[in-house]
């Protein structure tokens, strides 16, 4: 049995439904931002189960915090890749809400109840097609998953990713993506900005249609799978750019909404 194989056996486990409890075990603030990133174990102390997800996939965070309007639990997309064998990574915004407030002050080496991943959210498998990816702010997360995990696999599908971002700060996993760009030939960034300092050499503004034909090819307009994840303002926008100024077809478009992060 080839390596390829045993990966897509692996793969096709389901997840267990019950919650597991991962260890924390590193909590990053990222400066000049409101975005903190946290690294949990990949399974539990007391067993051997593995938490098993596709790249793209999201899982449900309970902190019991019972004095949340909203309740005590929260989304979020496993922005790590299943080709990172030892960590789970969420990254999120750090607002003024009790469920927030707790998951900030989090004490590394505490257990954390994390859910089996769900979602479709994740790469297509016709990789004669192109990925596009388009993100707004922290929703970048799942794309860091699939950027990761088809560089790690040398998979033979291009992908091109819009990245938006107020300013530099609050460019998320910039490092890594660019060393993921030297090390992949089939991956291309385009990053732009609504602030940009004066000495910024990226895209500014908003993703438009100018910006889109500008690193896409003809062929790519015509037949790449195009994802979208962000807030409902950005999201909107970049759904109406693609299908009123761009004429792609909605079986052509995944969608990610962040809501509420």
């Amino acid at each position: 049995m080839t390596e390829h194989q045993q990966d897509k056996i692996k793969e096709s486990i389901p997840a267990r439904p019950q919650k597991l409890g991962l260890k924390l075990l590193e909590r990053k603030s990222h400066v000049g931002t409101d975005i903190v990133s946290f690294k949990f174990s990949r399974s539990e102390d007391n067993n051997n189960y593995y938490l098993n997800y596709k790249a793209g996939q999201y899982a449900v965070v309970d902190l019991g915090t019972k004095e949340d309007p909203e309740g005590p639990i929260r989304s979020f997309t496993l922005a790590s890749s299943p080709t990172e064998e030892n960590i789970i990574l969420i990254s999120t915004r750090i607002r003024d809400t009790p469920f927030k407030k707790k998951l900030d002050s989090l004490d590394v080496g505490i257990s954390v109840k994390l859910t089996a991943p769900l979602g479709k959210f994740v790469l297509h498998e016709d990789h004669s097609r192109a990925a596009v990816f388009l993100s707004g702010g922290i929703g970048v997360t799942p794309f860091r998953s699939m950027i990761k995990y088809a560089t790690d696999k040398q998979l033979p599908v291009k992908i091109i990713l819009f990245d938006a971002n107020r300013n530099q700060d609050n460019i998320l996993y910039k490092k890594e993506f660019d060393e993921c760009a030297n090390s992949n030939k089939n991956l291309k960034i385009a990053y732009t900005l609504d602030v940009p300092d004066n000495d910024w050499k990226g895209e500014r503004g908003y993703i438009n249609q100018t910006m889109v034909r500008k690193y896409l090819s003809t062929t790519e307009m015509d037949n790449s799978i195009f994802y979208i994840c962000g807030p409902p303002g950005m999201l909107n926008a970049i759904k109406n750019l693609l299908q009123v100024d761009l004429s792609i077809p909605k079986e052509r478009i995944k969608i990610e909404e962040f809501t509420g992060y």
